[in-house]
């Protein structure tokens, strides 16, 4: 049964979602649309035409496609003068290798694609001539240059590029540990490359990381215009040059019009390029790849400071928390605008998105954000901001657009009324932080005035103030909350942002439910970078009750605060209730969005299940986790070490030392090469392969781990970085074993101090600490024996009430408390 021509936008699709999947991947994604016979069969019928060499395609979208060729030359093969060396990338639309050249004149280094063809044969070529010249006019230094092109006596149509030696732009970012801001200017760089090929009549069509490499000096280099569309087609002459039926995308990145077979302009690219800057600055996808309904039906995806998460923060020098806030206001309406489902409401070119980018980072006002009086000020006070009494003044005034300004009336009246208002109050604000920045005279004292200092002498006079406007006040404490906050200064940030919380409380419905919500949100996320699990729970509880009654809120929003709720619960030693939660993260994430997000969902649930001794059952769904940050984000992504450290530890507890010392090893090299070898993630690595090497008797070979993560100890290393704490137990277990139980005792006595100080009284890791301790004592003789039972009884009692009785920790504290006993 033939498929109705509405339905050719949704095929051209799947088919070039599904042409370059993996043979297994592939079976599974056809095996899902088996409910759609119809549909089944046309993708299936095109797939196979596909692979099939010299065979004709059937049935394609507007045209048949004939003479869809195999082009995998043998190695060394000359394709005019140059020598086929290597593949180095391959897609629906062709192949691509490294050559050289070969007449030896010199020894020039070049990338060569050969194209397949799709559709008429004689067409397809006429084609191909008439795009190469276009191309080959693209001479910019962000763009892969097209040196030359032509066709083989075996008619394969090639283009000859400039070979780039460089990573995709998002691994670039993620090896470097770029900044938010550092992301941002590189970007520009694209921006610049896609205004020149847009300004030379031609468009990408296919932006994605894949295809925007950056070099070891950071210059970004565009590739693969082979796929290109003409702008203007009659430039040339002829037909439309990109009339082949089933058009080239990555669905991940097309634009809706893309997705839907619609026309492809600029504004397509402009899509592209919001969602490759979503990625780059959030960490995840702002759609899953396969949603391609959702794409085109949901609109404008979740804001991008709300997207982040733990695990997905790009950049490892800033907590999620700090990345959300830096995120929010501007850089969202950037992305977002971008991104906006209706083509001629996005940025009308890339070099208005790229200038847009740099007055963010100028501290000027960007056209994505509502261009109100309030917003205006504010930025001008934040560009000339100084290290004096006058930063105090920025601080407040970069809101002045977000909190001074009250939302868009619904009649023309009503906005001018709210101008003159919004005029007023914004005047009020400034008149108040001038008047107490002029009190504090900074220039008499002969010494500048530090951001902090300034924030001192506004605190006390905000309420007496702004007596009468509650709003105000809660905006301005909220936002002097987050200033101290990015300085680390969380215990002087808390007091500010419970208040400003508790007056968002106090005002009810003039407060909406959101802003409600997000302010009880932001203070979980501070309480627990305070170390305050527990009102952490109770605050995350609050904003999902009201996420809840939001209208059109997205499910994944709520998810992911069900994520962080599970963690302040794991964090407090109740592991079984976390895990309870995690399950239904995990099982609806990955229902809504099977890649990244499940993946980190899956880690969580699984690393609960592992600690809970369920070892069996973590095990396939960490290697699950694991194949989807590989296949996703590549093979030294940090997120593929963050699902092969609680691999390992699946491992270890079922007995499995060599392949979990082989797994934690991944994990540690993945982590020292993009985060560094001293970074806390790399050392928690390194604390696993400790317990490994000290379980598997190997204690010799665990000492000089323990004692270089002791060693960073005063040097960065939190006192109560768990790692440190993990260090000392092992190495004064170790020293123990290997015949030195007086030193082993100080030296986990330590451990065990510490680890008391980091953790909740009742946390199952103090009781680990306990039975290791009063192991230790055992080992010394009858005069520690009291002391021993005392500490191995606590210990186990502890670990089997927070942990599942086959837990091996458990079955470990038993058999040690039991041995003792018997020996009195």
């Amino acid at each position: 049964m033939a498929l109705p021509a509405d339905r050719w936008g949704e095929i051209s699709a799947l088919f070039a979602e599904l042409i370059d999947l993996p043979a297994a991947e592939r079976a599974t994604r056809l095996a899902a649309l088996a409910h759609d016979a119809p549909l089944h069969a046309e993708i299936s019928s095109l797939l196979a035409s596909a692979d099939d060499v010299g065979e004709r395609f059937e049935q394609a979208a507007s045209m048949p496609l004939t003479d869809a060729r195999d082009t995998v030359p043998t190695m060394g093969r000359r394709v005019g003068q140059y020598e086929l060396l290597r593949e180095i990338g391959q897609g629906g639309m062709g192949t691509v290798y490294e050559a050289h050249r070969a007449d030896d004149q010199y020894r020039k280094r070049v990338a060569i694609k050969m194209v397949s063809l799709l559709g008429d044969r004689t067409q397809a070529l006429a084609r191909f001539q008439r795009e190469r010249q276009l191309l080959a006019r693209l001479e910019h230094r962000n763009i892969a240059a097209l040196l030359d092109g032509g066709v083989t006596a075996e008619g394969e149509p090639y283009f000859i590029m400039e070979y780039v030696e460089g990573q995709p732009i998002d691994q670039w970012c993620t090896a470097r540990h770029l900044g938010l801001r550092d992301r941002l200017a590189l970007f520009r760089q694209v921006c610049a490359a896609v205004q020149y090929a847009h300004e030379h009549l031609v468009i990408h069509r296919d932006l994605k990381p894949g295809n925007i490499l950056v070099a070891e000096d950071g210059t970004v280099k565009l590739l693969d215009f082979g796929i290109a569309k003409l702008a203007d087609p009659t430039q040339l002459g002829g037909d439309d040059l990109t009339h082949t039926g089933v058009t080239p995308m990555t669905v991940a990145y097309a634009s809706p019009e893309q997705l839907l077979g619609g026309e492809v302009t600029t504004a397509s690219d402009i899509y592209s390029l919001g969602v490759v800057l979503y990625e780059l600055v959030t960490g995840v996808r702002p759609f899953a790849p396969t949603a391609r309904g959702a794409l085109v039906e949901r609109g404008v995806p979740t804001a991008p400071s709300r997207a982040v998460t733990a695990e997905s923060a790009v950049s490892e020098q800033d907590t999620a928390a700090r990345l959300r806030r830096s995120l929010a206001g501007d850089v969202d309406s950037i992305v977002l605008m971008a991104l906006r489902p209706e083509a001629e409401r996005r940025y009308r070119t890339a070099q208005q998105l790229g200038d847009d980018l740099q007055r963010y980072l100028g501290g000027l006002p960007v056209l994505a954000q509502p261009d109100t009086i309030g917003y205006r000020l504010g930025k001008f006070a934040r560009r000339n901001r100084m290290a004096v009494a006058a930063a105090a003044l920025a601080v407040v005034a970069l809101i002045g657009g977000t909190v001074v300004s009250l939302r868009q009336a619904q009649v023309a009246r009503a906005e001018r009324d709210r101008a003159v208002f919004e005029q007023q109050r914004t005047a009020q604000v400034t008149q108040f932080f001038r008047d107490v920045l002029s009190a504090a005279k900074p220039q008499e004292s002969g010494k500048g005035t530090t951001v902090v200092e300034a924030i001192d002498l506004v605190i006390p006079r905000i309420d007496s103030s702004f007596r009468s406007a509650p709003d105000l006040r809660a905006a301005i404490k909220n936002t002097l909350a987050s200033t101290l906050i990015d300085m680390g200064l969380y215990e002087r940030a808390r007091p500010l942002m419970l208040d400003a919380v508790r007056l968002q409380d106090s005002l009810g419905e003039r407060v909406s439910l959101r802003e409600r919500a997000d302010g009880l949100y932001n203070l979980a996320g501070l309480e627990t970078e305070v170390g305050s699990p527990e009102r952490a729970e109770s605050l995350y509880r609050r904003s999902l009750v009201m996420y809840g009654k939001v209208p059109g809120i997205d499910s994944i929003e709520i998810y992911r605060g069900m994520n962080n709720l599970a963690n302040s619960i794991s964090e407090q030693g109740r592991v079984a209730e976390a895990a309870e939660v995690y399950a239904k993260v995990a099982d609806r994430i990955a229902a809504l969005r099977p890649d990244v997000g499940s993946a980190v969902a899956l880690t969580n649930y699984a690393t609960a299940l592992a600690t809970l001794g369920r070892y069996v059952e973590a095990e396939p769904r960490l290697r699950e986790a694991a194949a989807i940050f590989t296949r996703t984000r590549g093979p030294g992504d940090v997120r593929v070490g963050n699902a092969l450290q609680p691999l390992a530890g699946a491992l270890l507890f079922q007995g499995k030392y060599a392949e979990a010392d082989s797994v934690v090893q991944r994990a540690i090299a993945i982590y020292t090469a993009t985060l560094g070898a001293d970074n806390p993630g790399t050392l928690a690595a390194v604390r696993m392969r400790i317990n490994i090497l000290a379980d598997a008797g190997r204690c010799a070979e665990a000492i000089a781990p323990a004692e270089g993560i002791v060693a960073l100890r005063g040097k960065g290393l939190s006192e109560r970085d768990a790692s440190l704490n993990t260090a000392l137990l092992f190495l004064g277990w170790c020293q123990a074993e290997l015949g030195d139980p007086a030193r082993g005792t100080r030296t986990a006595r330590e451990g065990l101090r510490l680890r008391r100080a980091a953790f909740p009284p009742t946390h199952w890791a103090i009781a680990q600490g306990e039975s290791m301790v009063g192991d230790i004592l055992a080992r010394r003789g009858p005069a520690f024996h009291a002391e021993a039972e005392r500490l191995l009884r606590s210990g186990y009692e502890g670990m089997a009430r927070e942990l599942d009785s086959t837990h091996v920790r458990v079955k470990q504290a038993k058999e040690r408390w039991e041995r003792v006993r018997g020996t009195r």
